[in-house]
């Protein structure tokens, strides 16, 4: 779409008139000329001799000449007519291509508008746009100036006017894809726009207007946010649930469990048999053994000093049981996990560094491992780090078992508006970065 470029037929049409002019001029001129000869030989020469042969043959010629310009005019003449009736049917054609066009934009089901540049006036604008921003906007007036609408970005800054899509495709010729925005509507209500924005070209290259689709996106992005709610309470009841088991395990299991290992332990100190005596002894050691893996499942399920110890001590309590487990070095620094979290932060940050260690575990084969916190800019930022075999990012998909846990950490931290990264290659190790809002809780101060 050009619009500075004409239609070549209505250029043909401007210099076919060009020369009609020319040449209707040129035989005017040798008209008016050959009857001044005329007038000259017969007024001059009237004695001549030879004058009635000279002027005989000057008429000859000024007929000739006159004759032939007619008829070039005639052929010109004859070609106007045609191109007339190019230009008509041309015409007929473009009109009812530009009302298709038009007719497609005005019920198109996204919002559209034409700008031109570099004036910024408003070329078209479809009924579509309208009924989304509740706003009329009039042709050939200022777009900025007719509009008041305030665009947004998704943390509230406003745009500049040099950030906002239309400018930019005006201004630096950029094509804008599928962005964002949130802005208020003409009734005072708000909702956020997806936008598309391309710049028009004329013939010689230069940007000559600019067109900006949207669609709203506000009920697409409501869902979102309320599917990302009942995700955030799934997994707080899910959390919440495994407490409950985790401390069932703990309190009841676990004391019954110690109840019957020192029942165990009565009975093979009263015996005198050596035999039964080893027998109770072998089942009090299976008994031991049940003891410790339920109190490694509950502390699995949900460890009870996140919520009696706190953050620091329950994750650097998991590292160093990891560690042991694995026969690793561990080079812990949780500084920053003292500060009290809501519960939400500290399981998340929690369920990340345990999901990163099983990883570990399972694939890194690794002989260190290094876990960090630290703040910055407002965000708990957390590294998991191991010198293990590494692998190949781009292939990662490959691996399902290791794609299922970066993908659960990456899920579980979106939720509490956090990002998720992860560096890796073969031979070099696997480095993991999670980062969310540190959002802490408000220690009471008692006053006695």
């Amino acid at each position: 779409m050009d619009l500075d470029m004409q239609p070549v037929s209505k250029i043909m049409r401007h210099d076919w008139l060009g020369l009609h002019k020319q040449i209707a001029g040129a035989t005017l001129r040798i008209g008016v000329l050959a009857l001044a000869c005329t007038f000259a030989w017969a007024t001059v020469l009237t004695h001549h001799p030879q004058h009635y042969v000279a002027v005989e043959l000057l008429l000859t010629v000024g007929i000739v000449l006159i004759m032939a310009f007619a008829w070039a005019l005639m052929r010109s003449a004859r070609r106007m007519a045609e191109v007339e009736r190019d230009w008509i049917l041309t015409s007929g054609e473009l009109q009812g291509s530009q009302a298709r066009l038009q007719a497609v934009v005005k019920n198109m089901p996204v919002g559209v508008l034409v700008v031109e540049a570099p004036s910024g006036n408003l070329i078209s604008a479809n009924d579509q746009h309208e009924r989304l921003l509740k706003q009329t906007l009039t042709s050939g007036v200022n777009l900025w100036e007719q509009s008041k609408q305030k665009g947004y970005h998704a943390d509230g800054r406003p745009y500049e006017h040099d950030e906002l899509p239309i400018t930019r495709a005006i201004r630096q010729g950029e094509v804008v894809i599928d962005e964002e925005m949130w802005v208020k509507r003409g009734d005072g209500t708000s909702g956020c726009l997806s936008i598309n924005a391309a710049p028009i070209f004329s013939a010689s290259g230069t940007i000559s207007a600019a067109v900006m689709a949207f669609t709203d996106v506000t009920e697409r992005k409501e869902m979102a946010k309320e599917r990302a709610m009942l995700a955030r309470r799934l997994v707080n009841a899910q959390e919440d649930e495994r407490l409950r088991i985790a401390r069932e395990l703990h309190d009841a299991m676990g004391q019954d469990l110690t109840a019957l290992s020192l029942g165990l332990k009565a009975l093979e100190d009263a015996v005198e048999l050596p035999r039964l005596r080893d027998s109770f002894a072998r089942v009090r050691k299976i008994v031991e053994n049940m003891s410790i893996q339920v109190h490694h499942t509950a502390s699995a399920l949900r460890p009870t000093m996140l919520s009696d110890l706190g953050l620091k001590q329950a994750v650097e309590d998991m590292v160093a049981t990891w560690a042991e487990r694995l026969n690793v070095a561990a080079d812990i620094h949780l500084e920053a996990l003292g500060h009290p979290m809501d519960e939400e932060g500290s399981v998340t940050v929690y369920r990340v560094v345990q999901e990163a260690l099983t990883n570990v575990a399972k694939h890194s084969e690794a002989k260190w491992i290094s876990v960090t916190a630290q703040h910055a800019a407002g965000q708990l930022r957390i590294v998991v780090e191991d010198d293990g075999k590494g692998f190949d990012t781009e292939v990662l998909g490959k691996s399902r078992s290791r794609s299922f846990g970066l993908s659960g950490m990456r899920e579980r931290l979106a939720l509490v508006g956090g990002r998720f990264a992860v560096e890796s290659a073969p031979g070099q190790g696997t480095t993991i970065y999670a980062s969310l809002p540190a959002a802490f809780k408000q220690t009471e101060v008692s006053v006695t």
